[in-house]
């Protein structure tokens, strides 16, 4: 088996907190990113990418452009070795090798039951030609199933309702309401937007028979039963339930680190509980707030920060950053559309003006501003 020892940072995951990280320290450090895809996609933008395939033009783009810095290895991890600087990692193309990095960044996020709201092993081009079919699919589907209403389930109902008004969709929810991360005002706000356009919403019920598996993305028709006996004819469809943290490397020699969830024990300077060269974040991570991109920006300068201090020779906390988690902050902004949508934000409240969406998300879904930070 091969070892490839690196004399810097090994980030694993290149999703939000992994790229923008590696994109950070590469002008001070040596970085390694460890994906198995060979690109960056910005994750708000799958939504609309499903709906207008040539948007995705835009939200992905190639490490080795957004990073010429970085070196870019496509593999998995799959085990995190005991001294937690080395890593068991599989190559797509089948080979198993070692990665040694001074220091560690476990950024793996979620993994999802599958490919629509983010990739696996694929290409930037293979992706892009992902949302064509699926817009092909889409486009010939008469009546729409959305599972799940979160930010994303939201947003993929009022994408579907602006290109195809005449389409019949449902969107299911097994809690109480829809959005339920944020303020009541917002998701009220969202749901009769939504019924205004005809989507039926169903809440406290579950699928007790799909008719199709998660894994399934471009299933064919069939019908749903709900808990509650109700039978949903579908052509298509649309899984947006929330994943689960991407630890399972972790479990061989590290699972102490675990809560019950899944997610790794961190410190406020984001390193792994007890550790001093092994960082955690994203959604991975056991912080107490909303697993969202408007957090992980938070956390990104500290890590950052500590990062350098530890490779500077730093081996205790004291004198490192420290990172505040926003814990019951309900701030949110979910898009209906490329037109509209609603904006929560601490000491305002709910912002339900659409050029204000528009403004903030809703017209670009922050596609400039990642391809700001990497360009």
């Amino acid at each position: 088996m091969n070892v490839d020892v690196d004399s810097g940072v090994v980030i694993y995951g290149g999703g939000v907190a992994g790229a923008v990280l590696a994109k950070a320290l590469s002008a001070s450090v040596p970085v390694t990113l460890v994906d198995p895809l060979d690109y960056f996609e910005v994750p708000m933008a799958a939504p609309r990418s499903m709906v207008d395939p040539a948007f995705s033009e835009g939200s992905i783009f190639s490490f080795s452009e957004a990073m010429p810095q970085v070196r870019h290895i496509r593999a998995k991890l799959e085990e995190l070795l005991p001294d937690g600087k080395t890593g068991l990692v599989l190559g797509n193309a089948g080979k198993r090798q070692k990665i040694i990095g001074d220091v560690v960044v476990l950024a793996t996020g979620s993994g999802f039951a599958n490919q629509l709201m983010r990739g696996t092993d694929d290409t930037a081009a293979s992706r892009r030609k992902f949302y064509w079919d699926y817009n092909k699919r889409l486009s010939q589907s008469e009546r729409v199933l959305v599972v799940g209403g979160g930010p994303v389930g939201v947003e993929v109902c009022g994408e579907i309702v602006e290109q195809f008004p005449g389409k019949t969709v449902y969107l299911i929810d097994s809690g109480p309401r829809i959005l339920r991360g944020t303020a009541l005002a917002a998701a009220e706000y969202a749901e009769q937007f939504l019924r205004d356009r005809g989507v039926r919403i169903l809440t406290n019920q579950r699928l007790a028979n799909a008719g199709a598996s998660p894994d399934q993305v471009l299933a064919g028709p069939g019908e749903a039963l709900t808990s509650s006996g109700q039978r949903i004819p579908y052509d298509l469809l649309i899984w947006c339930t929330g994943g689960k943290p991407n630890t399972s490397y972790m479990r061989p020699h590290h699972e102490a680190l675990l809560t019950s969830a899944g997610r790794i024990q961190v410190q406020p300077t984001l390193q792994a509980r007890g550790a001093t060269h092994l960082f955690a974040l994203g959604d991975i991570t056991d912080l107490d707030e909303n697993k969202m991109a408007w957090h992980i920006h938070g956390q990104i300068p500290v890590a950052r920060a500590n990062i350098l201090s530890v490779l500077q020779g730093r081996s205790t906390s004291a004198g490192l950053k420290a990172y505040k988690p926003q814990t019951g902050n309900p701030a949110m902004a979910v898009t209906l559309g490329s037109r509209a949508g609603v904006i929560q934000l601490p000491g305002i409240g709910t912002i339900r003006a659409a050029w204000f969406s528009r403004m903030v998300k809703a017209r670009h879904m922050l596609v400039p501003k990642y391809r700001g930070l990497f360009f």
